[in-house]
């Protein structure tokens, strides 16, 4: 049986005038609404799980680079902690900077992997220029010095191509 065809009816009533009806199974309306694009909402709550998933694999990066000795070359001592309070706080972030790119993901579909690469700047900038200043580590974490900057570039790195990926493999191939 083909679902995506709806039968038609036509049917005379009392007066002879012919009226066409319609009838549509459930399945059929299931279809048309997984075919339809998804609402703004969805799209943002879809990108906040691939956002905790891109900041997890910040976290996990940031895990790499501590055990193969480079974050203690970049000035970086400890990697995020993995512990029940600390680990909370990336992955939240992570997902509120998904919902912002849950709101234009419809209109960058066709190169999401370059957008979601470039997405990074975004938190990044945000980091450099208001978080690491009110931290007093300064403008761009200048004031630990320049391989803290660049160690902060690297381990972020990941986030915004990850977002992307998990954000193509929830919502598939239409948004």
């Amino acid at each position: 049986m083909n679902t995506t065809n709806i039968s038609q009816e036509i049917n005379t009533d009392e007066d002879g005038t012919d009226k066409q009806r319609r009838e549509v199974s459930t399945m059929e309306k299931d279809l048309n609404t997984m075919e339809s694009a998804l609402t703004v909402s969805q799209r943002a709550a879809i990108c906040f799980a691939a956002g905790v998933i891109g900041a997890g694999a910040v976290v996990l990066f940031s895990q790499v680079l501590f055990q193969l000795g480079l974050s203690a070359t970049l000035g970086v001592n400890a990697p995020v902690s993995l512990k029940s309070p600390d680990i909370y706080k990336p992955l939240f972030w992570g997902g509120l900077w998904g919902i912002l790119f849950g709101l234009f993901i419809k209109t960058a579909w066709r190169r999401l992997y370059l957008v979601g690469f470039l997405y990074v700047l975004a938190p990044l900038l945000a980091l450099f220029l208001f978080f690491l200043p009110m931290s007093g580590a300064g403008y761009f974490g200048l004031n630990r010095g320049p391989t803290f900057t660049l160690y902060l570039l690297l381990v972020n790195l990941p986030f915004g191509i990850v977002t992307a990926l998990a954000a193509r493999a929830i919502i598939g191939k239409h948004p």
